[in-house]
């Protein structure tokens, strides 16, 4: 069964929790309505992608559908792209109080690990559960996808802790190759 619907509040009780001990009330307010477009993205790329998924394994497909659907995949994929950017150009406006150091490691490289690649992964791993959970998948696969979110929090919190101490967040915004712009069409989910 593909999920229609998803109840998300659980998943942004904890994101505001773990942000707002780093961040005022209004930023924190801001931010989760990046976090709020990113998990909407992802819950319709899901959705898209398995319908092509439950299409294509039929005898006879309907192409307008796969169509439709490749064609919300691809265009929620840019809403996905551009919540994590405002994501991470919005903490870089707010937290960044010093000049930007060359980071040491991955960890404090707040570019190849930035936070909105942490809340894409986190709503991702959230909306695998639901649907493991829905269509009583293996208890092994929940375990995993549990196992991988708590690790990516665990980091989320040690990124924000290292932010406040280097006093900056970095952030170069991601260049598209896909330009969308000039096509015209309504998605359907």
């Amino acid at each position: 069964m593909i999920l229609d619907t998803m109840d998300f509040t659980d998943f942004y009780k904890k994101v505001y929790s773990i942000f707002s001990g780093y961040f005022s009330n209004e930023e924190v307010n801001q931010l989760m309505e990046y976090v709020t477009i990113l998990t909407d993205a992802n819950f319709r790329c899901y959705k898209a992608n398995m319908i092509v998924i439950a299409e294509r394994k039929k005898g006879v497909v309907d192409d307008v559908l796969i169509s439709e659907m490749e064609w919300v995949a691809r265009s929620v994929g840019e809403y996905r792209v551009s919540s994590k950017a405002r994501i991470n150009l919005y903490i870089s406006q707010i937290k960044t109080t010093k000049e930007k150091t060359t980071p040491t490691t991955l960890s404090n490289d707040d570019i190849v690990y930035s936070i909105g690649e942490m809340m894409d992964r986190l709503s991702i791993e959230t909306i695998k559960r639901e649907d493991f959970r829905v269509n009583n998948r293996p208890a092994h696969m929940t375990i995993s996808c549990l196992a991988l979110s708590d690790r990516v929090e665990k980091y989320l919190i040690d990124k924000l802790v290292d932010i406040d101490q280097k006093g900056f967040y970095e952030c170069v915004h991601e260049q598209r190759t896909y330009d969308l712009e000039g096509i015209v069409k309504d998605l359907v989910l």
